[in-house]
């Protein structure tokens, strides 16, 4: 398969393109180019003739394009939802008029508020986050939506927590550190590594049926999060470490 990663030399890029590349034709839409030997178009997850470009020739799309962190500011908030929003509808757009048929978007547990403090037994429970990061992830997922229903599309969204390298694991490795994360009650919560991730995405590559929401958690100590659904349709679960 021929599979376009948006936003492919970016955290969550980086830990899955060279794990996707041994199994599909992979190309990088990203400004930077990225750490695995793969062929990378330079450009925005915002700007339509990249993506348009990019899309020539392909059979599927990843959007893993991520936007500012420095959501307190007028600027990074800006940036934080033009990146998890618009180019969410610019990415399916192009998609669409390129007859690409099928993408997978790369979404996040922090649709939800309060995630360390709840269980979620499966992915009907309506998400309610009202952050700046968090209500962008929800309204991207708002976006695949649309695009399915207006334009046929198939789009899977995985929603992620803590993807971490495989080195770092059970610990979380974004942003240049380690945290081992704790829920509420103080039970630790295991990341999601990169190669349990990568098995996510090479599982929702392959699966088409409309618009589907599955959630991707590695974490099997405080169990908070059910991926039964995952589970059942994508045949999917954390397996890392293997033995």
């Amino acid at each position: 398969m021929r599979v376009l990663v948006v936003g492919g030399s970016g955290y969550v890029g980086n830990l899955v393109v060279p794990r996707l590349a041994e199994h599909h034709l992979v190309r990088v839409l990203d400004p930077r180019p990225p750490d695995a030997a793969v062929e990378h178009l330079a450009g925005s997850a915002l700007d339509y003739d990249a993506l348009a470009a990019g899309l020539v020739g392909m059979d599927a799309v990843i959007h893993a394009a991520m936007g500012s962190h420095d959501w307190d500011t007028p600027a990074g908030a800006a940036d934080n939802l033009s990146v998890n929003v618009t180019s969410v509808h610019l990415t399916l757009l192009a998609a669409h008029r390129a007859g690409v048929p099928h993408a997978v978007h790369v979404s996040s547990m922090s649709v939800y508020q309060d995630l360390m403090e709840r269980r979620l037994s499966d992915e009907s429970v309506p998400p309610d986050a009202t952050d700046p990061y968090g209500l962008s992830k929800r309204l991207g997922e708002e976006v695949c939506r649309a695009a399915v229903a207006q334009w046929g599309l198939s789009v899977n969204i995985l929603r992620l927590t803590w993807p971490t390298p495989d080195e770092l694991w059970p610990a979380w490795g974004a942003l240049g550190g380690s945290e081992r994360l704790l829920a509420a009650d103080g039970t630790p919560v295991d990341a999601t590594a990169a190669s349990d991730l990568a098995q996510a995405l090479l599982a929702a590559l392959e699966h088409r049926d409309g618009l589907q929401v599955f959630t991707i958690s590695g974490d099997r100590s405080a169990k908070l999060w059910s991926v039964e659904r995952a589970r059942r349709t994508l045949g999917w679960e954390p397996t890392f470490p293997r033995g």
